[in-house]
């Protein structure tokens, strides 16, 4: 379990923690609810095992490093699956991802977040892009650089929690340099987002 040194990457919000952790189906289950381990029993997949273990040791250890009055939470999800933190202090934020080998997560006590991350060695076609993007979009990026583009659209996605209801070409991104992104939903401004790369992967995150 890792926290991330966010310290050197330009304009990264200071009220966002991220961490990762690697996939790993052997870790304990002691730390799970009784719910979560129904559920983790539901899997039959090793590598979903894995994934949701370290997704649940990696959210103790980045909520345990912060400056919280009290370190009771309880993760919950609304209607449409996006998750949250329940805690003694109100509702609190949280955001996953992961590709086969890391899970990441993103955790604010202050900012709804959405996090999704993509392996910087990922091909994505460029009629997925063309697909996502507005016109005006395809005009100004074309295929350049199409996984921050992607992960953007997708983190923002997670921020709203609308999930498969929204149409990615209806939030238009405006990129600025080091990575910064705003993203606007019928054409007003709605969220924020930072797209960096660490750990052979490409992370966004918009709030």
């Amino acid at each position: 379990m890792n926290v991330v040194n966010t310290s050197q990457i330009p304009h990264f919000p200071k009220e966002i923690i991220l961490g990762w952790a690697e996939v790993n189906p052997s870790l304990s289950d002691t730390i799970l609810t009784e719910k979560d381990k129904a559920l983790l029993d539901s899997f039959t997949s090793e590598q979903r095992k894995g994934e949701f273990l370290a997704a649940r040791h990696l959210l103790k250890k980045l909520v345990e490093g912060l400056n919280w009055d009290s370190q009771f939470f309880e993760l919950k999800k609304e209607e449409l699956g996006k998750p949250f933190l329940e805690t003694e202090l109100g509702r609190k934020f949280v955001s996953f991802s992961h590709t086969r080998e890391l899970v990441f997560c993103a955790v604010s006590a202050s900012l709804d977040i959405g996090l999704d991350v993509e392996t910087l060695d990922r091909k994505v076609n460029p009629a997925i892009v063309k697909r996502i993007l507005s016109e005006n979009e395809w005009e100004i990026y074309g295929e350049e650089d199409p996984i921050s583009l992607w992960t953007m659209k997708e983190a923002s996605v997670k921020s709203l929690g609308t999930g498969l209801r929204t149409n990615l070409k209806e939030l238009e991104l405006e990129k600025f340099s080091n990575g910064r992104f705003t993203i606007t939903i019928n054409q007003k401004e709605e969220l924020k987002g930072i797209c960096f790369n660490a750990l052979n992967h490409c992370i966004s995150i918009a709030y």
